[in-house]
């Protein structure tokens, strides 16, 4: 009976036995299929690893490229600015020269040239004087020139400090005197043909004396020259240097 019951498990064993081998075949399937994988992933990410260096080692390069030409369009601006400023400063000396006396305007600190109110106007008034006008005609004839036709003219009014008393019923205050004196100016230019869209006026009243406690130099219109447009019309070079600077701004910006 024994041996009956033994014979009779004997498959059972040898079925269970074939059913492990299989899943130990399969297992082992598994793991060398992962082992592959993981190995593909790692030789992946060390060419990527590669491939990133290369890009970090262009990158860097690019950017100092990039550097060099931002330097040399720097340049290449401040040398037009340069040579722009120096066009203005003969033209500011020339004008300076306008005169009918042999005798030169001053230059202020704040750029322009000073018509003192002692010559062109009569006391407590924005009228030109005859004295004035006839320096006047000077300058008209410098401002006519093909030199200072890319030049706007500013008229700027400037006046002492003290209040606007005996000819308050005139002028409400400084500022007043001041924008009518810079306007008698520019009205003369024009009608003595400057074009009058190259001539405007300013009015700073007691706000940028000339200093020294003379208060008889504080009262006067300065003549300013302005280059039309200022950075938009620039000469080629400049405009030139503006735009590499520009692009490359915007090379280094995307990266």
């Amino acid at each position: 009976m024994k041996r009956k019951l033994l014979f009779a498990a004997l498959p059972l064993v040898f079925a269970a036995g074939c059913s492990n081998a299989e899943l130990y075949e399969k297992r082992i399937v598994e793991l060398e299929w992962k082992r592959d994988a993981a190995e593909k992933q790692a030789e992946q990410a060390e060419k990527d690893k590669v491939l990133a260096q290369k890009e970090v080692e262009l990158s860097h390069n690019k950017n100092g490229i990039l550097s060099e030409r931002l330097a040399l369009a720097y340049d290449a601006l401040r040398e037009a600015r340069t040579k722009l400023d120096e066009g203005l400063a003969d033209r500011m000396t020339e004008l300076s020269e306008s005169s009918t006396t042999g005798t030169s305007y001053q230059i202020s600190q704040y750029g322009g040239i000073v018509l003192e109110s002692g010559i062109f106007f009569a006391s407590g008034s924005h009228q030109l004087s005859p004295k004035g006008e006839e320096a006047l005609r000077a300058i008209v004839g410098t401002l006519g020139k093909s030199d200072y036709a890319d030049y706007e003219i500013e008229l700027a009014g400037h006046t002492d400090s003290d209040v606007v008393t005996r000819s308050a019923n005139k002028y409400r205050d400084n500022h007043d005197l001041a924008a009518m004196r810079a306007n008698s100016v520019r009205r003369f230019l024009v009608e003595n043909g400057v074009p009058t869209d190259r001539v405007y006026t300013a009015a700073w009243g007691p706000n940028h004396p000339l200093g020294g406690g003379d208060k008889g130099k504080d009262r006067r219109v300065e003549i300013l020259l302005h280059k039309k447009g200022d950075a938009t019309t620039l000469p080629a070079s400049a405009k030139q240097s503006l735009d590499a600077t520009s692009q490359v701004r915007d090379e280094i910006n995307k990266r």
